[in-house]
């Protein structure tokens, strides 16, 4: 069994690789004072360019090496010779974000590699605490799968976690569609809230018991890949045929940048991105391919690459929202669940050593028996009784706001109404008051209306009695005109000389012309005490009438 975790170091680089190997018993790094790279220069394997897949969907099936019927169409064909450069002389570190790949220097005390369930008491503890050091912003990891490939006592290759050939094929293990699928199957409940977040599947690798002689790992810088070279491929199950999920293949294109790190040592460790759910960074995954290191650059009798592949899920909650109510621990991983139970298993000798060790991509379903299953499920009705009595507490925090609300509004319309009554009632007193005076005003002016019309009428009757006596008056001084007239007349006197005649006519006619002003100004001022009378008679009418 292995001691605590020792906690890992700052990025791998030639700088901390000179700083190793002057600190260090690594031979390896004890070589690199010489300041050579060892770039390569290989040939990759990737899709081949047929016409078919214009119409024709990419199909593998996994394990592929157990594929006796031929069912896949994936062909693949070496590509141009391509340069693969050694990290050790390249000064500036990688970035996971960046580059979709960084190389650090993680030492580890586990030596047991044949017990699983050390590899997931001890093993598994070592690789989270790398993760919350070397990535940004981790909140939740959860591991779900592993890959070993190491010698039996008989020298057969035997399956740790799931048999793992070397994947000598330029691919990406999922892409988009299955990276989703996969959260949602081993996250559950707590999916929905999980990928509202940052969801990322990060990959740990690394040597176990001794350098990489023969076959090493190589990744592409995430940071230049177009979106069209990774191509869609469904992978089947070789047993039953079914489908099991997507992964990424890709064809040849000039201009990829490619990466490894020579003589990886235990303690050497790559960490690349398969899937990043944030849009915001510069590689959200990156290609990557094993591939055989030129024979010149194999020492004599160097033994065959072991090595071990974790992959994790790596969760960054949702900015702003409370943590979910179960926070996945190292013994509710699914992959350490696995490993606590199981026994290593050796692979059946149907298929020489070659042929699993040189086929193109293993990617084995994760194993999940009965007690995982009710595990599952208790944990799911436990999360599920949690989450209800949160959305119980959650709605009667809200009903409770709701009615703190309610209430603070109904207080403040309280206030409202209330200074809207105060102000009608000042309104209604003023009105009141305003109605008191006016009423008096308006009987002191009926009351002088009333004797106004009463002066009118008596002076009205006055001056119709002095227009009667008047036209009595004209009536009889032109009575007493006739009665002149005909004495004159009737008297005959003829001797009445024309001047005595002249003089009664001009007499009369001063008379008549008096009587017509008279008559006149009569008649005007009638008129004038008739139109008074009218106005009178109005003004009463409207008094009455406002009364």
């Amino acid at each position: 069994m292995s001691s605590q975790p020792q906690p890992p170091s700052s990025s791998l680089g030639p700088s901390s690789s000179i700083k190793e190997a002057n600190s260090s018993d690594h031979a390896t790094l004890k070589c690199r004072s010489d300041g050579h790279a060892k770039d390569v220069t290989v040939r990759l394997q990737y899709l081949k360019d047929l016409p078919m897949y214009k119409t024709v969907k990419p199909l593998q099936i996994t394990p592929n090496f157990q594929d006796t019927e031929g069912k896949t169409n994936v062909v693949l064909e070496a590509g141009p010779e391509e340069t693969i450069r050694d990290i050790r002389s390249i000064d500036q570190p990688f970035d996971l974000d960046k580059n979709g790949f960084k190389f650090v220097k993680a030492s580890t005390s586990f030596t047991n590699w044949s017990s699983q369930p050390g590899i997931a008491e001890h093993y598994l503890q070592e690789m989270e605490t790398l993760l919350h050091q070397e990535v940004e912003e981790v909140d939740e990891v959860l591991f779900y799968d592993a890959r070993i490939r190491q010698s039996g006592d008989e020298g057969l290759r035997v399956e740790g976690l799931s048999f793992n050939p070397f994947a000598k094929q330029v691919h990406r293990d999922n892409t988009d569609v299955s990276c989703v699928e996969k959260i949602r199957n081993l996250t559950d409940l707590k999916a929905d809230f999980l990928l509202r977040g940052r969801s990322r599947i990060i990959n740990i690798w690394r040597p176990i018991k001794h350098p990489v002689y023969d076959c090493s790992l190589a990744v592409a810088d995430g940071s230049n890949l177009h979106a069209d070279d990774v191509i869609e491929c469904d992978r089947h199950l070789a047993k039953t045929g079914t489908y099991h999920d997507t992964m990424g293949v890709v064809k040849y294109r000039p201009g990829f940048h490619w990466y490894y790190c020579s003589e990886m040592e235990p303690d050497d460790v790559l960490l690349f991105k398969n899937y990043d759910s944030s849009t915001t960074a510069q590689a959200r995954y990156c290609l990557h391919t094993a591939f055989d290191l030129p024979l010149e650059m194999i020492p004599k009798d160097a033994p065959t690459r072991e090595s071990i592949e974790v992959r994790a899920l790596v969760f960054t909650y949702p900015a702003g929202q409370r943590k979910p109510s179960t926070v996945a621990s190292l013994s509710s991983h699914p992959l350490a669940r696995t490993l606590a139970k199981g026994e290593l298993r050796r692979l059946d000798d149907e298929h020489s050593i070659t042929d699993r060790t040189r086929t193109d991509i293993d990617e084995a379903g994760e194993v999940k028996d009965a007690m995982l299953l009710l595990r599952k499920q208790e944990i799911k009705r436990l999360e599920q009784l949690c989450e209800e009595q949160e959305q119980l507490t959650q709605r009667a925090k809200q009903e409770r706001d709701n009615a703190h609300a309610h209430t603070e509004k109904l207080q403040r319309q309280m206030g409202i109404q209330t200074g809207r009554i105060e102000s009608l009632e000042a309104e209604l007193k003023l009105v009141r008051h305003q109605v008191s005076q006016s009423s008096s005003e308006l009987r002191f002016q009926l009351s002088q209306a009333q004797r106004d019309l009463v002066d009118a009428r008596r002076e009205s009757l006055e001056q119709r009695l002095e227009r009667e006596r008047l036209l009595e008056f004209v009536r009889g001084q032109e009575g007493q005109i006739q009665r002149w007239r005909d004495e004159a007349m009737g008297r005959g006197n003829e001797a009445v000389s024309k001047c005595w005649q002249a003089g009664v006519d001009e007499a009369v006619k001063r008379e008549r012309e008096k009587d017509g002003w008279l008559i006149k100004n009569l008649q005007e001022e009638i008129s004038r005490l008739q139109s008074r009378d009218s106005t009178l008679t109005a003004s009463a009418s409207d008094v009455e009438a406002n009364t």
